[in-house]
């Protein structure tokens, strides 16, 4: 047990002077992790001694018997997910084997280790938390992260998630962060205890156990100057001499401590061997400390140089001799500072070739070694930017993509790189800021040099202003320019004409639909979320066939296991057309919970409040509506925000809510994109609560007799509703399977009854 030294010198058994009660309350934390699970987070000045609590407390757990399991923050690997979570997921091999397939697979295509399709990110921490949990299994296990402040934001998330559940569990949580970092790690509710620096006596007993032979002048000098920061009075008094100079130099110091022991730590490595230099760079740029990475890097006896930092103390190997660690973050940023550019660009170039199995580390560190631009590297680097987004990575993936730019020889490759950024940022990542700021880095007209950029560009001035026209306009010419290539559409080709059906649903303008149906006419049938068969449901449901419903079915019942949000929403959208929105239920809502895409947890949203509206669920689907509008226009996306609104006024007309209709109503007509979609037409009005509401393929032209919410609501002309269910361009289906247009029937391809599992009814 932790206990205060009982010969009043203020040292703790550990050694450590003045944290007796840091110490205590670190004691009591393991008892509490051993048996029932426990979180605390360390927070204080960089150097104030963190990270010597946190190797005291580890070396406690070790003693009472439990699994210490570590990672640590780097600056250089901030801008890659999951790259934190991937030092505590590769210490726990063992466990990792004994994960269900499912577990194993959302980690092993998270971490790069595996090929998969993205798993979500509630996935991922669901099959972390799940690994931990079988870890601890055997004995207690402790989770020790330093430096959260510059961990990856994904490996932050996937840490606090941890963190709020470990109750009834045997897993300890023990992270550490500076005070003052502009870094906020999601940490709301969670235990925290401050570091503060030492006292002025606590500051001189430190020193006088440690540098005895040193005057008790010159000591005060350096307590003074110190701050009582435990790391700078270490450093301090280690590089003063017994008059008070250090180094040839007097005590005074303008700056503060933190700066003072990164300089003292520099001095140090720029008197190592240059070669001992070099592996410390490559530690320092690698990041997770990997000995075999470094060994490939470095070449044959290269782990031999590291016997000369390791006798000053700057790095240690771990006692599993496969890591190596910095004594301190300070000493990386000095290894890394004391260095070159051509250094630093060599050190890349090494550890990309180590790195060959690893796409996207490799294309991070080609990226970094590579000045001029290059196309194979640039090559490279997309193809990392698609790996990551394949396995959720968005953020990641964006940053990839406008470096690939920066890369580029060709202006046109530029551009398109650049252009599929913004369009990650615009419609998965939901950062729309993100989005314009790059669109402004596209030179010339982007509609007429690249399909990406057109695609982006009508996206962005769609879901932000409501601008179907303008949209259409852009993509229309576009995709007429583009190349016909055998088999359905792929790419930026498909993006487009994905973006391209999105404006003409919104406009619901007949002469908008005939330009795409010109273009559809071009390709094959596709599968059921292509961009191909979304526009030939949109522009025509009687056409769709036997065989694509087939299909389609079969697609939804293999959402449960899909995990790329991109699909899911597509193929939901698909989906709602035909009434088979239920069946995506599932998994719109896991995009929701997921949260790590925005921008398709918009579309998630919508389809939850049209199947709650389409069962009769009005207050369910009314509070998903109202979360729509709130994100859509936090985040600027103000189309969907319409699109909000639209559907609470249907259920609060379903509820005999009068007034709570008007003033949804009012919203879209005095919306920032009134009149941009025009589409849809509303549905009835039903004063009996519970009622499902009618099948889509009953939504009817206007004029018919049935009573709408907009005669329910308001005297006033409703503007034509928007959203992703709306009548198709021709006539609708009868029950018998014929269509009425100019007087005349003409067969469909499919009856309702077929094409909804409720037109029977």
């Amino acid at each position: 047990m932790w206990a205060k030294s009982g010969t009043g010198t203020g040292v703790g058994t550990t050694g450590l002077v003045g944290r007796e009660g840091e110490l205590a309350e670190l004691a009591a934390f393991l008892d509490t992790a051993g048996t029932d699970g426990a979180v605390l987070l360390l927070t204080g000045d960089p150097g104030v001694g963190k990270t010597a609590l946190l190797d005291a407390t580890a070396d406690l757990a070790v003693a009472k018997g439990a699994r210490v399991v570590r990672g640590s923050g780097v600056e250089y690997e901030t801008d890659i997910s999951y790259a934190g979570l991937h030092q505590l997921v590769g210490s726990l091999p063992d466990a990792f084997g004994r994960l269900p397939r499912s577990l194993r697979e959302a980690l092993e295509v998270a971490l790069g280790l595996g090929a998969g399709p993205a798993p979500s990110r509630i996935a991922v921490l669901n099959a972390a938390l799940s690994l931990f949990d079988e870890a601890a299994k055997e004995r207690p296990l402790l989770l020790v992260v330093d430096d959260l402040h510059v961990v990856d934001q994904a490996s932050r998330a996937a840490v606090g998630f941890v963190a709020r559940r470990l109750a009834g569990r045997r897993i300890g949580l023990l992270g550490a962060q500076r005070a003052e970092s502009g870094a906020s790690f999601p940490s709301t509710g969670l235990p925290e205890l401050a570091v503060a620096p030492l006292d002025d006596a606590d500051a001189l007993r430190l020193l006088s156990r440690r540098f005895a032979h040193l005057p008790r002048r010159v000591l005060s000098t350096v307590a003074h100057e110190a701050q009582g920061n435990p790391l700078a009075l270490l450093e301090f008094a280690g590089s003063t001499g017994a008059s008070g100079d250090r180094h040839g130099r007097g005590t005074g110091r303008a700056s503060g401590p933190g700066r003072d022991v990164r300089a003292l730590y520099g001095a140090r490595v720029g008197r190592l061997p240059r070669g001992t230099r070099e592996v410390l760079l490559l530690a320092a740029l690698e990041g997770s400390g990997d000995i075999g990475v470094l060994e490939a890097a470095g070449g044959p006896g290269s782990l031999e140089e590291l016997a000369p930092a390791e006798r000053d103390h700057l790095v240690r190997v771990t006692e599993s001799g496969r890591t190596v660690r910095f004594r301190h973050p300070l000493v990386r940023s000095a290894v890394v500072d004391g260095s070159t550019g051509e250094q630093r660009r060599g050190a890349h170039r090494r550890l990309a070739d180590a790195l060959a199995d690893q796409p996207e580390r490799r294309g991070d560190h080609l990226a970094r070694a590579t000045t001029a631009p290059d196309e194979a590297v640039a090559a490279v680097v997309e193809s990392a930017a698609r790996s990551g987004l394949r396995r959720g990575d968005a953020d990641g993936a964006i940053a990839r993509l406008r470096r690939a730019a920066e890369l580029s020889p060709d202006r046109a490759d530029r551009r398109r790189r650049l252009s599929q950024a913004a369009y990650a940022a615009a419609w998965v990542a939901g950062h729309l800021e993100v989005s314009h700021e790059i669109m402004r880095e596209v030179e010339g007209n982007p509609a007429a040099r690249s399909l990406s950029a057109a695609a982006t560009a009508g996206f962005l001035v769609l879901v932000t202003e409501g601008d179907a026209d303008t949209a259409h306009a852009l993509l229309t010419e576009a995709v007429g320019q583009a190349p016909v290539t055998p088999g359905p559409p792929s790419g930026e080709l498909e993006t487009a004409l994905f973006t391209l059906t999105l404006a003409s649903q919104y406009s619901g303008r007949a002469e908008h639909w005939q330009p795409l149906a010109d273009v559809l006419a071009r390709f094959p049938e596709a599968a059921p979320a292509a961009a191909a068969s979304l526009g030939r449901v949109h522009h025509d449901l009687g056409s769709v066939t036997d065989g694509m419903l087939r299909r389609l079915d079969e697609e939804i019942a293999r959402l449960r296991d899909q995990s790329d949000a991109d699909v899911v929403i597509r193929t939901a959208l698909t989906a709602s057309y035909l009434d088979r929105l239920p069946g995506c239920r599932e998994a719109v809502s896991r995009v929701i919970r997921d949260g790590g895409a925005v921008g398709s947890s918009m579309p998630a949203l919508m389809f939850v409040a049209l199947d709650d509206l389409h069962a009769g669920r009005w207050q369910a689907s009314a509070g998903a509506a109202d979360e729509l509008v709130a994100l859509s226009e936090e985040t600027g996306y103000h189309l969907f925000a319409q699109v909000g609104h639209y559907v609470a006024a249907m259920a609060a007309a379903q509820r005999g809510a009068l007034d709570t209709c008007r003033e949804h109503c009012e919203a879209v007509w005095g919306g920032r994109v009134p009149g941009a979609c025009g589409g849809w037409r509303t549905a009835p009005t039903r004063r009996r609560p519970g009622r499902p509401s009618a099948p889509p393929t009953s939504i009817r032209p206007s004029g018919t007799p049935r009573r709408s919410a907009r005669r329910a609501c308001c005297r006033r002309s409703t503007p034509r509703p928007c959203g992703p269910r709306r009548t198709s361009s021709r006539p609708p289906c009868a029950p018998d399977g014929t269509r009425r247009r100019d007087g005349t029937r003409t067969r469909c391809a499919t009856p309702v009854s077929v094409i909804s599992p409720r037109g029977s009814r």
